[in-house]
């Protein structure tokens, strides 16, 4: 979780009351977002870690590659660490979680028994609704930041006096600019907190940009599978909230923040991860006898990062995350692709010299990964019945498979492995909710199997593929994702 620290503000000259607008303008331009702990985008970033040695360091790593979907070596590691330590899962729980069992200290009791009286309970204070708790925050006061030193002045908080209209403006340049950012700012005072909630004027200004709302949703393919525009008729694309026109909240929805955090939306800010896991026989070794056969863990990822302009990167690896996802990129596939393409026509003569002279960017893992993804584009299940001659145009003619009438599903066209396959996905979004409650829910954060076809443009057959393995995609952030152009 990241906090926006206000106190980190520095003013120079008179008092809060009498500073001017430039500044002002210069020091609300310092205000920047800081992590208080690891936030979860930089989970893809590989950080120097030496080798477990000790029966707990394997135990640990081993948890750490289950949570990442990793069964294979995970394995390895709960191996080697109970070699090490047979009792070594008592050891980890008694670090990680003895606070959750450990009794509170009970009170030296004398050796006569005396009955205290009872302690009367708290007299239960009356809980207001939600909505009134909210409104009760309207004319609260931005706090100032503690005193770095006891007994010393607070540094001041330069917009601690400003008007409402001003607050309400940056709280929209913070939106626009990226709205994670914007829910962050809530968790800064309950004047911050009241504004997120009540300014819905500032939602319904997200839901309708391209950068992440509605804007950039697009419910016909906008690009052929290369990645080329596609031109409509008319020159206008369907989206749900168009500007200029007079809107209602879709029922049984009643607020724009609740249409931006529930109504299916692709997200641009990250990639979609899919993690299949399975078994496999192994074979005997020849040299050793063995009363059983050996089980193989088989894992692979399945990678989709969405573009807002359509096109889509499809990759199939069985390269951990950490390793190839900072580098999933249009222009990283194309690098990628003509390298392999010139490695391949290389002459034996040519083999050990570098192919441009110049330094790979890409690592090696990354690079070898890439070269097998492919170039695709996505839409949504259009809510509109779309012209006879518009659907020629944006669909090919290629999907054979029956249109949903789901609103939460995707369809996704790739490169096959060959030039004359395509694939044909169908997928759904849905929310990945960390407890039964809906309020922990998050939307539109993963994406589940409809079903995958391959469509052969030669013999013009359409064949499934079987899904038996494969789990759904999971959205996770990466930093600087889809805010390049802020």
């Amino acid at each position: 979780m990241r906090r926006l620290t206000l106190g980190t503000l520095k003013r120079r000259g008179a008092p809060p009351a009498s500073f001017d607008t430039e500044d002002l303008a210069q020091q609300v331009g310092q205000l920047s977002v800081e992590p208080e702990k690891a936030h979860e985008e930089d989970k893809f970033i590989r950080q120097d870690r030496h080798e477990p040695n000790s029966a707990l360091e394997h135990f640990e790593r081993a948890v750490e590659k289950e949570a990442a979907g990793n069964l294979g070596d995970s394995l390895q590691h709960y191996r080697k660490a109970y070699r090490l330590d047979a009792s070594v899962d008592k050891t980890y729980r008694n670090k990680h979680f003895a606070h959750v069992w450990k009794k509170p200290a009970q009170p030296a009791s004398s050796g006569s028994k005396a009955v205290s009286a009872p302690v009367p309970a708290p007299p239960k204070a009356d809980l207001l609704p939600t909505n009134e708790l909210i409104e009760s925050f309207a004319n609260l006061p931005i706090p100032q930041a503690e005193a770095a030193i006891e007994n010393t002045p607070p540094p001041p908080c330069p917009i601690a006096n400003l008007p409402s209209e001003v607050i309400v403006e940056l709280l929209r340049h913070v939106s626009l600019r990226d709205p994670a950012n914007f829910g962050r700012m809530s968790l800064v005072c309950k004047r911050f907190a009241y504004h997120f909630s009540r300014e819905q004027h500032i939602w319904k200004r997200i839901c309708q940009n391209p950068e992440f709302g509605f804007a950039g949703m697009h419910y016909t393919y906008a690009c052929d599978i290369l990645g080329n525009p596609i031109f409509t008729l008319n020159g206008t694309r369907y989206t749900p909230f168009p500007k200029g026109v007079a809107l209602e909240i879709p029922k049984p929805l009643s607020s724009w923040s609740q249409v931006f955090q529930s109504y299916p939306r692709i997200r641009f800010t990250g990639i979609y991860i899919s993690t299949v896991n399975y078994t496999r026989p192994g074979a005997q070794s020849t040299q050793t006898v063995t009363w059983n056969t050996p089980i193989h863990i088989v894992t692979y990822y399945r990678y989709l990062r969405f573009y807002p302009d359509g096109t889509v990167v499809s990759l199939l690896s069985t390269t951990e995350p950490v390793d190839v996802v900072p580098y999933i990129s249009k222009e990283n596939l194309k690098t990628a692709r003509a390298t392999s393409h010139k490695q391949h026509q290389r002459r034996v003569s040519d083999q050990g010299h570098s192919l441009s002279g110049a330094t790979d960017p890409l690592p090696p893992v990354a690079m070898n990964a890439l070269q097998h993804g492919h170039r695709g584009r996505w839409r949504l299940t259009s809510p509109v019945p779309l012209p006879e001659d518009e659907y020629h145009q944006t669909a090919e003619g290629l999907n054979q498979t029956p249109e949903s009438d789901d609103p939460r599903d995707i369809f996704i066209e790739t490169e096959g492995v060959e030039k004359k396959y395509i694939y044909l996905m169908q997928l759904s979004l849905r929310s990945t909710s960390a407890s039964k409650s809906q309020a922990n829910q998050s939307k539109n954060t993963k994406l589940v199997w409809r079903g995958f076809w391959n469509y052969n443009k030669l013999t013009d057959d359409l064949g499934e593929f079987g899904l038996r393995n494969d789990r759904a995609f999971v959205f996770s952030r990466v930093r600087g994702w889809g805010l390049e152009s802020k």
